[in-house]
């Protein structure tokens, strides 16, 4: 069952991902991205307490800490995603941000003195490749404007910032208030967006978001809630050599497919091989030595 929940998760991010680029080809107003996110970050509120209500959880003052912390560094994973996905290839930024977990084995290393094989260093070598392959803008299929790589950069920064977070939650004596954790990341997140999306827009005319923009924010809100949601308890339970190659490959592979049947993406033969060494490394990264043990 836990299998069927983490396909579940990788369906619901693919889907937040093409709710963010269709977004961004119809918000000819240009919607303010913080308000926009201000929206989502409510419907997560909203979800949250409804869990919040019906689960068993528990108060802590340490998980509303680390919801402080972690509502402030949702709110530049929230923001740069949408707009990555809004300015660029789906599949591209995809597979950005699935290199974030990176970030976090780095820290692992440093900080929790866990170990690094040579075959995982080969696997981030291999992922270095990729996306040297991947973003090139001058021999690329689809427009890579300057924005766009530095909503990327963003949001790689972010979701390794997140990976992180969820190491030092789940070595810490809160890590089961899981629930109120989340719920204060969403309002602290939620409040951000709001006064510095009020602020940005000067006028009442400009907060004010149309039918379409609701629901867009509802789908992307509920998407992204769920999956984050679910992978935070994934992530304990299923094995990290298993869970992140099989959930940051699943993404992006089904990422550029959907990208190219949907969207009508035009990647290049050298983004397409880059994108498909991207996933063997994100596989070799996590579960190398496993498979080398197994082999030999």
């Amino acid at each position: 069952m836990k299998y069927i929940f983490m396909l579940i998760a990788i369906l619901l991010s693919v889907m937040n991902a093409c709710i963010l680029k269709k977004y961004g080809e119809i918000n000819k107003k240009n919607y303010s991205p913080f308000l926009f996110n201000a929206g989502v970050s409510i419907v997560w509120i909203i979800i949250l307490f409804t869990l919040f209500l019906f689960v068993d959880s528990r108060i802590s003052l340490g998980a509303i800490v680390y919801g402080v912390v972690y509502g402030v560094i949702l709110f530049a994973f929230l923001l740069f995603k949408t707009q990555s996905m809004a300015n660029g290839p789906v599949s591209l930024s995809t597979l950005i941000g699935s290199c974030a977990f990176v970030i976090a084995t780095g820290f692992g290393v440093f900080y929790a003195n866990e170990k690094v094989s040579t075959i995982q260093l080969i696997g981030m070598l291999m992922l270095l490749i990729s996306l040297i392959m991947c973003v090139n803008p001058q021999r690329s299929g689809e427009k890579l404007t300057g924005k766009w790589f530095f909503y990327c950069f963003g949001f790689f920064l972010a979701g390794g910032l997140v990976g992180v977070l969820y190491k030092l939650f789940g070595n810490s004596p809160f890590s089961f208030d899981v629930e109120i954790m989340l719920l204060t990341a969403a309002i602290v997140s939620s409040l951000l967006f709001s006064i510095v999306g009020v602020v940005q827009a000067k006028s009442f005319s400009k907060i004010k978001p149309d039918k379409t923009i609701l629901i867009f924010m509802l789908l992307s809100g509920i998407a992204s809630c769920l999956y984050i949601r679910m992978n935070l308890s994934l992530s304990n339970i299923i094995p990290s050599i298993v869970f992140f190659p099989v959930s940051n490959g699943g993404m992006v592979i089904l990422s550029t497919v959907i990208g190219r049947m949907v969207f009508k993406e035009k990647l290049n033969t050298l983004q397409l091989c880059g994108i498909a060494i991207g996933c063997i490394a994100v596989v070799i990264t996590g579960c190398g030595d496993y498979l080398y043990n197994i082999i030999f």
